[in-house]
């Protein structure tokens, strides 16, 4: 939700950047950058317009100082900066005169006066995460064999791929449940994780398929995502999807940034 605040605040920022450019305009040279020609036969002029004693307009080779170029370069930027920085403040003044909060306090502010019965109704509700995540067994009785890699809880993991996913998701006080069943009637699978995304409560499924240099893993790879797919669990929505194979080790640098895109 955007606030007041959020506004002010961007505000603010433009002033600061709008006052900083104009700042450094003041020491960049003079005139304004002037392009002749293509590629590599292109020549940089130095366009200095009529001004006091200068009675007429002078250009003048730069190709060879850069300091001069890049400081005309730069001007140019700043030229069209200010015009969209202008643009932007008169939109977030025009915003900030019709801004009104939109809150459920805010707007049903004369319902909940004439039914206060009823003011618990417009919050929406939060599930307590704690009996959500024991809501269901983990499936350690699916081939128990593979359950070698042990977490700091004690839980037992499939691979250390897993483990360690597991622990980043520990690491950012994530709530999830592993190798537990969705729910969902009809939809017979385990995904290896869970996760109630704090920021909306949405449930984000993980999936690493860990094993894709093996044939028959392969296949039921692909089934498997035909199945997610029917009950709405889609990359593109609602599901995260790491691979390896039997040679591949842990890459924690992607691993942190999906936790960083999708789940904080």
């Amino acid at each position: 939700m955007i606030y007041k605040e959020t506004l002010e605040r961007m505000r603010e920022e433009l002033c600061e950047r709008r006052d900083d450019l104009c700042c450094e305009m003041d020491g960049l040279p003079d005139g304004n950058l002037k392009c002749v020609g293509k590629g590599k036969k292109r020549k940089y002029y130095q366009r200095l317009p009529v001004k006091g004693y200068r009675k007429k307009e002078r250009c003048y080779g730069i190709k060879k100082k850069p300091e001069i170029l890049y400081g005309l370069v730069r001007k140019r930027y700043i030229t069209k900066a200010l015009p969209v920085i202008e643009r932007d403040l008169k939109a977030i003044d025009s915003a900030l005169r019709w801004f009104r909060p939109a809150d459920e306090d805010s707007v049903m502010e004369k319902f909940t006066a004439k039914y206060p019965e009823l003011a618990d109704g417009i919050y929406r509700y939060i599930p307590d995460v704690e009996e959500w995540k024991n809501a269901f067994r983990p499936m350690d009785d699916f081939h128990p064999e593979n359950l070698k890699a042990v977490d700091p809880h004690g839980t037992r993991k499939r691979s250390n791929t897993e483990l360690y996913i597991a622990s980043r998701l520990d690491h950012y006080g994530l709530v999830y449940r592993h190798d537990c069943p969705t729910g969902i009637p009809g939809l017979y699978r385990y995904p290896d994780f869970q996760i109630l995304r704090p920021k909306d409560l949405k449930k984000i499924y993980w999936e690493h398929f860990g094993m894709m240099d093996d044939l028959e893993y392969f296949i039921d790879y692909k089934r498997k995502m035909e199945e997610y797919e029917k009950f709405g669990i889609v990359p593109w929505d609602n599901l995260i999807i790491t691979y390896g194979n039997s040679k591949s080790g842990i890459d924690g640098k992607m691993i942190e940034s999906l936790i960083r895109a999708w789940l904080l």
